[in-house]
């Protein structure tokens, strides 16, 4: 009886805490007290400001689209959907290549050879995809601004800095 009511016990404790944490934390983000989240471009991410620990902004900031004429949408737009349609066929490539050396690798007699000249393949894919994208990245700053420039140039190397999930 006594295992019984410890076990009856345990249950309503971690059913309470699975049942009041969501509702704690409505009621703390739905007061008054409490400015509303702003949400970052990717993924509804929250913002955070200078204060919160967020970044300071620059003189620059990475909203460097933001400034673009006319002119320039239309270039930088076809530039994207020129970048697309020559790394999408990369792109299919290399999930091709990796199914296809996944099956060589789970066979029960491994061809090492041919393994490792898949990967070359897949490899010498990324680097054609990499090459594509960096081209981009030259000819984007091609029809910018150098105020523009600079804070692309920001953009580019702060993603280059991030680590890659």
């Amino acid at each position: 009886m006594k295992i019984r009511t410890t076990f009856i016990l345990i249950v309503f404790t971690l059913s309470s805490f699975i049942f009041a944490h969501p509702a704690l934390a409505d009621k703390k983000h739905s007061g008054s007290n409490h400015p509303p989240i702003q949400h970052g471009k990717k993924h509804g991410t929250p913002k955070k400001t200078h204060k919160e620990g967020g970044h300071k902004k620059h003189l620059f900031s990475d909203d460097w689209h933001d400034t673009l004429s006319d002119h320039q949408k239309l270039e930088v737009d076809k530039m994207h959907i020129t970048l697309m349609k020559e790394s999408a066929p990369i792109k299919a490539m290399i999930k091709l290549k990796k199914a296809e050396l996944a099956i060589l690798a789970t066979q029960d007699a491994a061809d090492l050879k041919a393994i490792d000249q898949k990967i070359n393949e897949i490899l010498d894919l990324k680097r054609q995809k990499i090459q594509k994208r960096f081209h981009h990245i030259a000819e984007m700053r091609g029809i910018l601004s150098p105020e523009q420039r600079l804070s692309y140039d920001m953009m580019i190397i702060g993603r280059a800095m991030k680590p890659k999930k």
